[in-house]
């Protein structure tokens, strides 16, 4: 899964959350921090990667996704699941 299949798939994860809270899917990207937003809390952000460990076959280390600044934004999600 390259990064714009799995920047959609999250998206699409994301879109009702988002909508609950008065956010535009256009806005669900980027540096919005999905803990801190509110669309996810700490367990919600812990399933969200789980469930990417099985879609795309890698695991992640969570202790160190916690310590990595900007690990809870959408783009470090998929920073996350980049790295080599």
């Amino acid at each position: 899964m390259d990064r714009k299949e799995l920047s959609q798939w999250l998206r699409e994860r994301l879109v009702i959350r988002a909508d609950r809270l008065g956010l535009r899917v256009e806005e669900v990207s980027g540096s919005l921090d999905l803990v801190r937003s509110g669309l996810l809390d700490s367990l919600g952000f812990v399933d969200l990667i789980t469930e990417l460990e099985q879609v795309t076959g890698r695991e992640v280390d969570l202790a160190s996704a916690f310590d990595t600044p900007g690990a809870t934004t959408f783009d470090g999600i998929l920073d996350l699941f980049e790295r080599p």
